[in-house]
């Protein structure tokens, strides 16, 4: 009887109470009602094993401290006295106070610490916020939920889905740890680990995640995120994919704009798009990305070079729009296509079939290719387009003030010694080219020039005002992909958006990957 007159346990209703002193058992039948320590418990029917301080009751369960909580909805309860721990089972069973209501088929809660937990799976209710998991336990003192297997917390706005989440009320914080979903009407958020304030919105993700919306994504080592606002801001290896356009950027950091679908890339970003096996690369000091359904647009800004097999290139800033296949590139570009070199003020080139169709030069068009050292066949005028065959030079049509210097040979074979040049100036020409070499030549609007043997052509005539040879500056390949390696690397960035697709075994020895 020593540990009954320990616990404080004072009966209060009841409609029989029968006794055994020699087992120390008390027997209660009908309208229990036992308080303990300022907690109510009552149910149908109780056993009490006085020696053992336990006791176990039947049916329609309530357990409840006035102000405090409500533990309800249980068919069968085991409390020991001296913890002052209630273990309730039953179909549904229902712990209540002033900020949330759990739900479950079995919990055990100390009623002393406040501390509830469960195993069998449970939902909870909290301030319009529902969580479920397998496991987990409520610290009622300090407002936090630890959940475990299969955990998931949905609001209005969004669901959350991972495999460990602790959650503080106090302030609507949740912490995950492990692989980790969220999902909402705009976008989708993969991560590992993080936390997320359900009241203001905001997010900070770390150990690598990713967020995407519709065909594009973002991945970084970490990802700042403030939902009501529509900005993100990523740092870290930073991955930004467009599956449709098979187009890649990658940088240390990045800002992402939701409400308007733009994303800027910096820090020694590149791009690249994937076109069969001629991948063309990009790089500059700042990307800018518009993901718009109708007007797609990539623009890159500041000392950006080019690559492709065909054609590269170098200029202040660039403008890739997608929903036209254009690309324009401005202030003084210079593109590099076989053994031509073309330059001017602006470019706009217009793509079919993501290979060059046609590149209109506007303001100072020039086009110079090298027949031998020092001397060079020249184009020049206003304004230049120049067609294209499978990214070869095929045609070049000169508009205004048109100017050409062509060097002659016996024959169109590669041995075949150049016996004069010819120098014609215009106010329009055509060039039909095969090969990069010149096929035809007509001119039109009043032409006038002179044919030259080579060894009678003066030294001050040569070059056409503007031409500046320009071939050391030819970007290499590499210069992209150390520079995207440095980033993420590129089988990296194939496994990590084409994940169904088997990738081949790396070799021992190190080579770099094709792209």
């Amino acid at each position: 009887m020593g540990l009954y007159s320990q616990t404080n346990v004072e009966i209060i209703g009841g409609d029989k109470l029968y006794g055994d002193q020699v087992k120390g058992l008390q027997y209660l039948v009908g309208n229990v009602a036992i308080r303990h320590n300022g907690v109510i418990i009552q149910c149908d029917s109780a056993i009490r094993k006085l020696d053992e301080g336990t006791m176990e009751g039947f049916g329609n369960i309530f357990i409840y401290q006035p102000d405090t909580f409500t533990l309800s909805g249980g068919d069968y309860l085991y409390y020991l006295e001296a913890t002052k721990t209630a273990t309730v089972t039953g179909k549904e069973v229902i712990l209540r106070d002033k900020s949330m209501t759990l739900v479950t088929t079995s919990l055990q809660y100390n009623i002393q610490n406040q501390v509830g937990s469960y195993t069998n799976g449970a939902n909870i209710l909290n301030e319009g916020n529902t969580l479920k998991s397998k496991k987990g336990f409520y610290d009622r003192r300090f407002n936090v939920f630890h959940f475990k297997e299969n955990v998931k917390l949905t609001s209005p706005d969004y669901t959350m889905e991972g495999d460990t989440l602790d959650y503080f009320s106090s302030t609507k914080t949740a912490f995950f740890y492990g692989p980790t979903v969220i999902r909402s009407k705009e976008n989708t958020i993969l991560c590992k680990k993080g936390w997320y304030n359900t009241s203001n919105e905001t997010a900070r993700f770390t150990e690598r995640a990713e967020l995407s919306s519709k065909n594009s994504s973002i991945t970084a080592d970490s990802f700042y995120y403030d939902r009501k606002q529509g900005i993100g801001i990523a740092n870290g290896n930073l991955l930004l994919v467009d599956s449709n356009e098979m187009f890649y950027v990658v940088g240390q950091k990045g800002d992402y704009f939701q409400k308007t679908n733009i994303s800027y890339i910096y820090q020694d970003p590149v791009a690249m798009q994937v076109k069969d096996n001629d991948t063309f690369f990009v790089k500059a000091d700042t990307f800018y990305f518009k993901n718009d359904s109708l007007k797609k647009v990539m623009r890159a800004y500041n000392r950006v070079s080019v690559f492709q097999k065909e054609m590269k290139g170098r200029c202040d800033s660039m403008e890739y729009r997608f929903y036209d296949s254009t690309i324009s590139l401005f202030y003084n570009p210079i593109l590099w296509n076989q053994k031509n070199q073309i330059s001017g003020d602006t470019m706009h080139i217009q793509l079919k079939n993501k290979r060059i169709h046609t590149m209109r030069v506007i303001g100072n068009a020039f086009l110079a290719s090298e027949v031998k050292p020092n001397y060079y066949n020249q184009i020049a005028g206003k304004e230049m387009i120049n067609r294209f065959d499978s990214n070869r030079l095929k045609s070049v049509l000169v508009i205004g003030n048109a100017q050409s210097i062509y060097y002659l040979r016996d024959n169109e074979t590669d041995s075949a010694e150049y016996t004069g040049v010819n120098k014609v100036a215009c106010g329009k020409m055509l060039i039909e080219m095969d090969s990069s070499k010149v096929k035809a030549i007509k001119f039109y609007n009043q032409p006038e020039g002179k044919m030259y043997p080579l060894n009678q052509f003066p030294e001050s005539e040569r070059n056409l005002n503007g031409m500046l040879w320009r071939y050391n500056e030819i970007p290499e390949k590499i210069e992209f992909e150390e520079r995207m390696e440095r980033k993420v690397p590129i089988v990296k960035i194939i496994e990590e958006v084409q994940p169904s697709k088997p990738t081949k075994k790396a070799s021992k020895k190190k080579s770099k990957p094709k792209v």
